[in-house]
């Protein structure tokens, strides 16, 4: 595992470095007043694709690093209160609602907030991406006792979302690098399975429930 990040990294830093090349040319060119308009409109959609590129190099880069945690006490309603404001408005722009419902009582985990944040966001945008307008996106938190240590008090993060569902035959295979359902150019496939990485690295784990519809 470590042998396959370390290589992801630095292919990803090799092909970082020609990439801002053609990228920084190519807007350069589009600058041009005198471009005639089908070579314009290929410029752009090679900036575009160069873009697509750059996103799942900066993909490969988060699913390879072997980041260092800084954990501190953290109080888990205010991180995931703080999380959702943070959506909130391309929320309402989609005319999804979203709301949460901390629990009580919460132990306070020591864990890195800005990984932990990130995983948040990260589901949460997965949720707002599935669900169309008028629907809801409900979040609660929950004492409950963590999944790799047993006996260790945890804490337990729900997500719900009233979007189309995820087929059987994705289920397992949501959190494989590069697996996406959503549409060329859209999604690089490795959100979820950066955030299963920062979540285990926690020793907490990620559990999936859906169907169709």
């Amino acid at each position: 595992q470590a042998s396959v990040g370390r290589l992801a990294a630095g292919v990803a830093h090799e092909i970082n470095n020609p990439l801002t090349g053609v990228l920084t040319y190519t807007h350069l060119l589009l600058r041009r007043k005198d471009l005639a308009t089908n070579i314009r409109s290929d410029l752009q959609i090679i900036a575009e694709a160069t873009e697509r590129v750059r996103k799942i190099v900066k993909g490969l880069l988060d699913f390879s690093r072997q980041t260092r945690l800084d954990p501190e006490p953290t109080d888990i309603n205010r991180l995931v209160a703080a999380a959702i404001a943070l959506i909130e408005n391309q929320a309402l722009m989609k005319g999804v609602t979203i709301k949460f419902s901390p629990g009580e009582k919460l132990p306070e985990l020591t864990v890195d907030r800005s990984q932990i944040q990130s995983v948040l966001i990260n589901i949460i945008i997965n949720a707002l991406d599935a669900t169309e307008a008028g629907g809801a996106i409900r979040l609660f938190t929950a004492a409950s006792l963590t999944g790799q240590l047993a006996g260790r008090k945890g804490v337990e993060i729900t997500i719900v979302d009233t979007g189309g569902g995820i087929l059987p035959e994705h289920l397992d295979k949501l959190f494989e690098p590069f697996f996406t359902t959503k549409p060329v150019g859209q999604g690089t496939g490795l959100g979820l399975a950066v955030s299963l990485g920062i979540v285990q690295g926690h020793g907490g784990h990620i559990r999936v429930q859906s169907e169709v519809g």
